[in-house]
Formats: structure tokens, sequence, C-alpha cells
């Protein structure tokens, strides 16, 4: 009796420990997943084979040569070239460059309209904004928080940015119809421009050897008077860099942006 009794507690003591053993490799997998699955914070979703469906359509007159989307946004269209197309008055989706590089560049600017969302308190995320309108988004700190990347799709690769920076500038003051590589003077000038001038001081390291994107779009911010931009930027990922999201402030500049916000409600025209 004593045999089996004895027997019988080390099958109970075997039995606790396969339990505990299986718990804690549940909960270890269960962990390891969770690092796995935060380890990046924005997936890239391929735009290579529609890029390349859309440029089976290219005339020398106007033509797709990228693809951008917007962590956040709606903005997941066709980058257009086409230096003697009137885009004034366009209201397709889709956003355009002034230069037709055959490589990417270390400076890359890209426009789009803003139609719908021009009143000093921007909305965020309304359905029916579907040009470059979503973009104003970047205004509000939480927003600009929550949504860092920049995917651009160009040459048969998708390119993911770390967005560094949200400015606004006085008419062509970025000159975003730049259609040459920037020099390492520029590009250190460009930068300082942009430090001086950023709603928020992102947690990224930036220098003049990135590769940057510039997405520029007209505003009504500061009253109808004004020609003001607003600028969101950012530089290429480095080799073996996570899209992981990084700590953001707010600046001095932002503070000068929700007084002008308290102006009122109501969109201006375009």
């Amino acid at each position: 009796m004593e045999k089996k009794s004895r027997k019988k507690i080390v099958l109970q003591n075997a039995k606790k420990w396969i339990i505990i053993s299986i718990v804690f490799l549940v909960l270890l997998v269960g962990v390891g997943c969770h690092f796995l699955k935060n380890d990046v914070d924005y997936s890239v979703r391929s735009r290579t084979k529609i890029l390349e469906k859309k440029q089976k359509n290219n005339v020398s007159s106007k033509k797709t040569v990228g693809w951008i989307r917007v962590q956040g946004t709606n903005i997941d269209y066709p980058v257009l070239y086409a230096p003697d197309y009137d885009f004034t008055f366009e209201t397709e989706d889709f956003a355009w460059t002034e230069a037709d590089f055959k490589e990417l560049n270390n400076i890359v600017y890209i426009s789009g309209h803003n139609i719908k969302n021009l009143s000093k308190k921007p909305l965020v995320g309304d359905k029916n904004h579907n040009r470059f309108e979503q973009l104003m988004g970047f205004a509000y700190y939480d927003f600009a928080k929550n949504n860092q990347f920049i995917q651009y799709t160009f040459n048969g690769e998708d390119y993911l940015y770390r967005i560094f920076a949200v400015v606004y500038f006085e008419g062509n003051s970025l000159n975003t119809y730049n259609t040459k590589a920037y020099s390492e003077t520029e590009m250190k000038e460009f930068l300082k421009l942009v430090e001086e001038n950023n709603l928020y001081k992102y947690d990224t390291d930036v220098n003049e050897n990135d590769t940057i994107i510039s997405l520029d779009t007209c505003t009504k911010m500061f009253g109808n008077s004004r020609d003001v931009h607003l600028t969101v930027i950012g530089r290429l990922l480095r080799d073996n860099e996570k899209a992981k999201m990084v700590n953001v402030q707010k600046t001095i500049e932002y503070d000068v942006i929700q007084n002008e916000m308290k102006g009122g409600d109501s969109d201006d025209e375009a």
C-alpha cells in the first residue's frame, strides 16, 4: 500500500510539473509573439505591381513615376510627372513631382492638392478627403505622434521613410519645385531651416547624408491672403533600422499653430 501511495504521489507531482511547464511555455510564446508583433509599428504594403500596371499607360506628357502612401491617412495613390501639365484644377486622386529622376534622389519633393480641408481647424480622417487633405492631420500632436511613416514606391522598390518634421512654410521657401539632387551644403541648409520651423521634436537623428522625402500641400491656416504650405518631411530608414515609433514632443512652433486654430472653424475657398 505504501509503495502504491508513493507512486501515486510521484505521478501527481509529475502531472503538476507538466502542467506548470505547459503554462510557462504558453506564456513564453505569448511574450515572444508580443515583442515580435511590436518590433515593427509600420508594415510595408507593396505597391510595385500596381505601379507597374499604371506605368503601362504612360505617355511622355503625363506619366506615373511613383506611388505614395502615408500612415494614418487615405493617401495611397500614384505620383505623376507632367512638366507641361496644369494641375491647378485637377481633382483626381494623385500627387505630383517636378522631377523625373531615373534613380532615387537624395531629396524628393511631392505635392498634392488640399481643396476641402483648408480651415484653421482642419478635420482629421474625413472619408470625403481624397487628395492631400488628410495630410493636415499632422497639424495635431496626437495624430503626428501616432503616425510616423511615409512609403514611397519607385523603380520597383518600396522605400520607407521615418517622419522627422512637420512645418508650415510661406510660399516656396522649401523649394518644392526642386529638380536636382542636393549638395552636402544644400542639405545642411535645408535641415537647419526645417529644424527651426518644426512643430515637433522627433527622437530621430537626421544628417546631410540621409535621403529625404517632402510632402507638400496648401493651407489657409494663416488666412486667405497668405500663401502658406504644410510640409511633412521624412528620412529613409537606414540599414537594419526597425520601423518603430519614436518619442515626439511639441515645440514652440506648435504653440503658434494652436493659437491660430482658435481663430475659427470655417473653411476658406482654395
